[in-house]
């Protein structure tokens, strides 16, 4: 089995979770989009940075063009919202973590370019607008499957950026129903 589908298949129902906890967000409406970009700011500069700090560019080279902390970070500020402390990532000692952690990062953005449609008008949505190297997505799924990285650890890894990223969206939504 190819990594790109051995990470598919073994991360689906933590995917499936995830799009439907944060599904609960209504991006239409300010409230909700804010908690929704809190959401994501406990996770996405948390998992970027310690991807940065266990050496991502030695695998993936573009890295700088792929990241969206700064991005994140900018539309939170234009809705005069304050950055949530961030939730703790997971380590990454070997290139299997950090590409299953990727993977995670890289189909995010997939989704985002989806939101973005549903994001209420004159809200900031630079963070969930499509943006990285032309035909990064294939580049880098093409990459997944070269690498030879351990199926195992990769999967693991993935799975415990989608378990940071619900306890993120479950942190918000039990913050706004109180």
């Amino acid at each position: 089995m190819s990594l790109r589908n051995a990470l598919r298949a073994g991360t689906s129902d933590c995917h499936a979770d995830v799009d439907a906890l944060f599904g609960r967000f209504d991006l239409g409406r300010e409230a909700d989009y804010r908690a929704f970009l809190s959401a994501h700011a406990r996770a996405v500069p948390a998992v970027e940075i310690a991807l940065e700090n266990s050496g991502i560019e030695r695998l993936i080279p573009d890295w700088h063009e792929r990241r969206r902390r700064d991005l994140l970070v900018d539309d939170l500020a234009a809705m005069n919202a304050p950055l949530p402390p961030s939730l703790a990532a997971p380590d990454m000692p070997d290139d299997a973590s950090l590409l299953g952690a990727v993977y995670v990062l890289e189909g995010s953005k997939l989704g985002g370019a989806m939101l973005a449609k549903a994001v209420g008008d004159g809200l900031p949505a630079a963070y969930l607008s499509p943006f990285g190297p032309k035909g990064g997505m294939k580049a880098f799924m093409d990459m997944l499957d070269a690498s030879g990285a351990d199926e195992a650890t990769a999967v693991e890894a993935a799975r415990a950026i989608f378990a940071l990223f619900h306890k993120a969206a479950a942190m918000e939504l039990e913050m706004a129903a109180s």
